[in-house]
């Protein structure tokens, strides 16, 4: 019970903190100033760094991407700060700390997914969970970079990239744990990298589909008047999407029915 009693208030007070400041996306207010749209409503339909740069300016994303890379490193300052305060005289305080600082970086990127501010519909946590690493753990974070970078020169392709990444992300933290930092925390740490991987993977389920179907665009600044990316769908995308035409009695074009006439 003293055990609870213990840590329960500050990861309460961390997890609350941390989920309120990753609520602050910056991809709704940036797109707003520079387009006076919702991000949410343009192209993939993601508030996030890569849809704007797409969809919006380079400008616009390079804010985008400072303002979610710094919110992460800010939660897990946070975290740890919290934890510091509170639990000072337990044994073993460091890495008490920096398991705190984990589980507060874990609130700030679902406060990202799903923020307060913005009806709970956010983005897909890649930047904010970059922040949250380099700030947790920066031998990982550069680690990972290097990852990101291999992948993006081949597959010039962020999607696949932040999948990736996210694949390593437990593999590379365990080790780290085990054998370079010989870490006693290292099976909280490693749990919540797994959880930031399974979230980030499933927040790119749609970016899967079209991996798999072969239509996942790749990464670049949009061009003026060029087409936008495909929206994010829970639907399934590709082939069995419906091209429907505005005037009736015009032809509607799929697999399953082709050659069927608008009444």
């Amino acid at each position: 019970m003293s055990i609870l009693s213990t840590y329960l208030l500050p990861v309460l007070i961390s997890a609350a903190i941390a989920y309120l400041l990753g609520s602050i996306s910056f991809a709704i207010p940036v797109t707003k100033l520079f387009t006076g749209k919702d991000i949410r409503e343009m192209g993939s339909g993601n508030a996030g760094f890569t849809n704007v740069l797409r969809c919006v300016s380079i400008p616009a994303a390079v804010i985008t991407f400072i303002g979610d890379f710094a919110k992460g490193i800010c939660a897990v300052f946070i975290g740890e700060m919290v934890f510091n305060l509170m639990c000072g005289g337990v044994p073993d305080i460091e890495n008490v700390a920096k398991v705190g600082a984990g589980v507060a970086g874990l609130f700030a990127l679902l406060g990202h997914l799903f923020p307060l501010y913005f009806k709970f519909k956010g983005g897909k946590g890649v930047l904010i969970s970059a922040g949250i690493i380099c700030a947790l753990d920066p031998l990982c974070f550069l680690s990972l970079v290097v990852i990101f970078l291999i992948a993006l020169a081949i597959t010039k392709t962020v999607s696949k990239c932040s999948l990736t990444v996210a694949f390593f992300y437990p593999i590379i933290t365990l080790l780290l744990s085990l054998f370079v930092y010989k870490s006693t925390a290292w099976l909280p740490m490693t749990l919540i990298a797994v959880c930031f991987a399974v979230v980030v993977i499933y927040m790119h389920r749609a970016n899967i589909r079209r991996i798999l179907n072969g239509t996942e665009p790749k990464t670049i600044a949009r061009k003026k008047g060029a087409p936008e990316p495909p929206r994010d769908s829970d639907e399934k995308a590709g082939a069995d999407s419906v091209l429907l035409q505005a005037d009736e009695g015009q032809t509607v074009q799929s697999d399953d029915t082709k050659g069927e006439t608008l009444k």
